[in-house]
């Protein structure tokens, strides 16, 4: 049977049509959505931060692309509470996910089930959804990415991994690090390779197969946490002068992490305009022995590492990048949040904002649209630790094992003492009164942790050695 000519040019209109439609989405259609976080990243490793050891122009780039947030925090400051709260926007704390869920039932270790993850609320405006390396939200098969509202994960489901992957190496199963166990889907992956290479791969592959959607990708590198493995082909790049065996693996990583940046950020260019893009390190760096992933990691003028409330802990590099949208190479220097990013999409998407949402929509502030601040404090419980900030000043109570230092609480201007030094609260009693009573208002609405695992209690105590890797056991 021949179709009359006026049908074929109708039908080949129509194909021509939803081809260029599917080609220009993120174009014309609501923006793609790319979030990149670093693991234990050093605040002052950074070119951009003043870091000179190594070069990192593609993170440098990538900052200069759009807005710096000077006073960008996370909500905790270590590995998996910190995504928690990045993941639905509000503080860990609200819902039990204190700590790294190491130790437990594994039914029950995790991003409760009763969070929904941002991942959840752009799936259901209609993105392709994604991650892509590390998850640290529970390691069962009720907790996996694709049961939290990821289309599709190629990654690690624990707190670390290898970087040097082997096809022939037994995979290794322990709670807080996997060995050559990465997975794509629910499958182990038996493969030779660099993570934050593989990352990067599925990252690209993914944003040029959604071509009918647009897509939300959570890229979760590895890098710079430990182990501290360094590729050949990274060697000759780490300064001669460098000659801490820790520092150089350090380094090396960080470079790798750089050029596969540049990778993302060349394909955004050339391909995806039209993606909002966010990058923040889950943590501050963990410069201090023996605790914490210990990676050498510098975060001056800070004081303090991961897993501490100061400063050093808990503000990160963050940078938020979109072309055309936001201003490039400005500084915003009010306090924002890692919790402030799913608000931010859903109000772009017309997704619908799960309750109990703590962050806010950043763009008019970023814009310059709203001069006030986002949030007229922040607040922060990390077992006995604990943290305020109201506009420049910041109440703590840190418990640093270096320097043997008594709980209580301390009282920092940081429009003039970035750095924590100038302990003011003996003598501006009535201001650590205002400010320790609007921490325990806050604290009030928070619950128990709801497993402790490592560190206990006290997450200044060393930890325990990590329970002996067994064999991989399919998720």
């Amino acid at each position: 049977m021949k179709f009359p000519s006026m049908i074929l040019r109708a039908l080949g209109g129509f194909i021509l049509a939803a081809a260029l439609s599917a080609e220009s989405y993120s174009q014309e259609g609501k923006p793609n959505i790319l979030v990149i976080v670093a693991d234990d990243l050093g605040y002052a490793d950074i070119g951009v931060h003043g870091g000179k050891v190594v070069p990192t122009p593609n993170i440098d780039a990538l900052a200069a692309s759009g807005v710096r947030c000077t006073n960008g925090y996370v909500t905790a400051p270590y590995c998996s509470p910190s995504r928690a709260g990045f993941l639905t926007g509000k503080s860990q704390t609200r819902f039990g996910h204190e700590f790294n869920p190491h130790v437990g039932d594994e039914a029950k270790l995790g991003l409760p089930l009763d969070q929904r993850t941002i991942a959840n609320v752009l799936h259901d405006a209609g993105y392709a959804t994604a991650l892509f390396g590390k998850w640290h939200q529970g390691f069962d098969a009720a907790h996996h990415p694709q049961s939290r509202g990821f289309d599709a994960f190629t990654g690690f489901l624990v707190g670390g991994h290898n970087f040097l992957l082997h096809k022939d190496a037994d995979p290794e199963f322990g709670s807080a690090h996997s060995h050559n166990m990465i997975y794509r889907g629910r499958e182990l992956l038996h493969i030779d390779g660099y993570t934050t290479d593989l990352f990067t791969d599925e990252a690209l592959g993914f944003m040029n197969r959604s071509t009918t959607k647009p897509w939300f990708i959570y890229l979760a590198y590895n890098a710079v946490h430990t182990p501290l493995e360094i590729a050949d082909k990274l060697k000759d790049r780490i300064p001669a002068d460098v000659t801490d065996p820790n520092r150089r693996g350090y380094l090396s990583l960080l470079l790798g992490l750089d050029d596969d940046i540049g990778r993302i950020t060349a394909e955004l260019k050339t391909k995806h305009p039209n993606t909002l893009v966010f990058f923040f390190s889950d943590n501050g760096g963990s410069g201090r022995k023996p605790f914490f992933a210990y990676n050498t990691g510098i975060n001056t003028p800070l004081r303090g590492d991961k897993g501490q409330t100061l400063e050093g802990g808990i503000r990160v590099p963050f940078f938020v990048s979109w072309s055309g949208k936001l201003p490039a190479g400005k500084t915003y220097d009010q306090p924002v949040s890692a919790m402030d990013i799913l608000p931010t999409t859903c109000a772009i998407t017309a997704a619908k904002q799960p309750d109990g949402v703590e962050g806010v929509n950043l763009l008019p502030y970023l814009k310059g649209e709203v001069s006030t601040p986002p949030h007229d404090m922040l607040a922060w419980r990390f077992g006995p630790q604990k943290a305020i900030r109201q506009g420049n000043w910041k109440l703590v109570d840190v418990r640093d094992m270096e320097a043997k230092s008594e709980s209580g609480w301390q009282l920092y201007d940081l429009s003039t003492d970035i750095g924590e030094e100038h302990n003011l609260a003996a003598s501006k009693p009535e201001l650590v009164a205002k400010l320790s009573k609007a921490w325990e208002e806050w604290n009030a609405k928070n619950i128990a942790p709801q497993w402790h695992g490592s560190p206990h209690e006290d997450p200044t105590a060393p930890q325990k050695p990590a329970a002996k890797a067994g064999k991989a056991k399919k998720k």
